[in-house]
């Protein structure tokens, strides 16, 4: 994103000082979250031992507390569990019981793998139950000090079967009306097969199934490629567009070729057969195994689905597409509005959020072929990766044996939480809910505080990345032809290095800098400033060079 520009001059290296806030690159761990700017927590106990517990979803409230939502297992039974952080991270005892609450629905199985918060601070959960040894949709509500909200279904818990036996909901979304829709998998017979269709639910805002929806409010679809039943049919992500609409995204699979799989509905629940096929889109991203794993609408109507695609045997990498409101693949996005991004030897994408700014942030896992950490990556509106996000756009951050991101979400403030799960004791191959907060922001960056703006005809970008080890990109867009002087100084004023000191046409630059071989003197580490001239326009900025 282009920065605002400001008129600066160098006075002395004490005001130089002053006059600038130094802004580290994008996606760094935030050491103001719980000291390290990551959190770990295992729900219960089992002599001494607590238990197996995974986030899945993450939200954040309107005071900035954040609250992770999942399941824990003990012994016996696996539970609807969540957990609520104070801003720093640290646990919120005001919530639940010291910080956690956990709901038994059925008598064994019960998982939540989505939730929200209502306008009024409700916070409902999803996922699914077991009853007569069969998995049902189920919603819980809890009033915002983590109790059951009892106004809402039964005791706060609503159960729906929609198939025959196993239902399970993955994602869920609330109307601006407060009806709840919530979306995922259920087993059925169609055509004298039994299958695994998509299905979506609606609910009235206290808990009762919204009849005005498809079938006594249900809608199931089965996909049909090339004239052949998929069998596998799973939505893993649900959105509402601005005019009522719904589309929920995942994958089909028939015959060990997955392919990512949209589906748009009319308010009512029928299919929109303005949406690219009758109402559905598939795509092939790569040769075998491509799933939708979340969605996310952009500020235009397009659509960004986020997920993975097989590059080889058991290795994936993040994929994503981009999607027009017809439903049709947007070709300024990446090749063919396909975007995938190999990080380490195989990783996949669980969840995508967008900035304010248009940028796309995406968390999962990544494997180096020993254990899997938490990854993230930050793209630019046409797909291509943010060089002023991690390395080179994206980040991985180790926790213990086996770590995984499973939701990401963005603070007001910029900054990029992510949840999911770690492995804190692999003898018992025990898990716990894993939180970690990033170093963000949506907004300019290297803001300078001075007394009056230039014209807005130059721009001069951060350098990224920053701080850096041993080179930086410094990039500029210079609107005619001038003589550009860009110079790097140290922070007593001193100058260390001319860049650039010639004419040149109007067009983008990028002057690549590296400190540790800056003419042969080996430089210190430490805060160093790059001075932009352009005619009558000049601009000083920071960087950190860390050798």
């Amino acid at each position: 994103m282009m920065n605002k520009i400001f008129s600066v001059y160098i006075v002395s290296a004490a005001v130089l000082f002053t006059c600038f806030n130094i802004k580290a690159q994008d996606g760094q761990l935030d050491m103001s979250f719980a000291g390290t700017g990551k959190v770990i927590n295992s729900i219960g106990s089992t002599a001494g031992i607590g238990w197996y517990c995974e986030a899945h979803s993450t939200i954040i409230q309107s005071d900035g507390k954040i609250i992770a939502v999942g399941f824990a297992r003990d012994a016996s039974q696996t539970f609807f569990a969540l957990t609520r952080y104070n801003q720093n991270g640290i646990i919120d005892s005001t919530f639940g019981i010291n910080g956690v609450d956990t709901t038994a629905i059925g008598f064994s199985d019960d998982k939540a793998y989505s939730a929200l918060i209502q306008p009024d601070g409700k916070i409902i959960a999803a996922g699914y139950a077991t009853e007569n040894y069969l998995h049902v949709f189920a919603l819980v509500r809890y009033n915002n000090d983590g109790s059951l909200d009892k106004t809402f279904g039964t005791n706060g818990i609503v159960t729906t079967a929609v198939g025959a036996s196993d239902d399970k909901i993955f994602s869920i979304a609330i109307q601006q009306d407060g009806k709840i829709l919530a979306a995922g998998t259920s087993y059925q017979a169609v055509s004298n097969n039994n299958i695994y269709v998509f299905a979506l639910t609606r609910y009235n805002s206290n808990g009762s199934m919204d009849n005005t929806f498809g079938t006594n409010g249900s809608v199931t679809t089965a996909l049909q490629i090339s004239g052949n039943l998929q069998q596998d049919n799973e939505a893993k992500s649900v959105i509402i567009q601005k005019d009522g609409k719904i589309i929920i995204g995942g994958y089909t699979n028939s015959n060990n070729q997955t392919y990512f799989a949209l589906i748009r509905y009319n308010s009512n629940g029928s299919l929109d057969n303005t949406f690219n096929t009758n109402g559905i889109a598939v795509t092939a991203v790569g040769a075998e195994s491509d799933a939708i794993n979340s969605l996310a609408i952009q500020s235009d109507g397009k659509i960004v689905a986020a997920g993975f695609s097989e590059i080889g045997y058991y290795q994936y990498e993040f994929a994503l597409a981009r999607y027009n409101t017809n439903g049709s693949l947007d070709n300024t996005f990446g090749a063919n509005g396909l975007v995938t991004s190999a990080i380490e030897q195989s990783s996949e994408a669980n969840s995508v959020t967008m900035q304010s700014d248009g940028k796309i942030v995406v968390a999962g896992f990544s494997n180096d072929g020993s254990r899997n950490d938490f990854a993230l990556a930050r793209y630019n509106e046409n797909g291509s990766l943010d060089n002023t996000f991690g390395t080179n756009g994206t980040t991985t951050t180790p926790f213990y044996a086996d770590d995984e991101a499973t939701s990401v979400v963005i603070q007001s403030d910029g900054k990029i939480v992510a949840a999911g799960m770690c492995e804190y004791n692999n003898f018992y191959n025990l898990y716990g809910f894993a939180v970690m907060r990033y170093t963000g922001s949506s907004g300019p960056v290297n803001a300078v505080s001075v007394t009056a703006d230039l014209p807005k005809t130059y721009a001069l970008y951060q350098n990224y990345p920053n701080p850096f080890n041993p080179s930086t990109t410094i990039e500029y867009d210079l609107p005619k032809a001038e003589k550009v002087a860009l110079k790097i100084y140290d922070i007593l004023g001193r100058e260390v290095a001319t860049l650039v000191n010639a004419n040149q046409a109007a067009g983008v630059y990028k002057v690549a800098w590296n400190g540790r071989n800056n003419g042969g003197a080996l430089l210190a580490s430490g805060i160093y400033l790059y001075s932009f001239e352009a005619g009558n326009f000049k601009s000083v900025k920071k960087m950190v060079y860390i050798k």
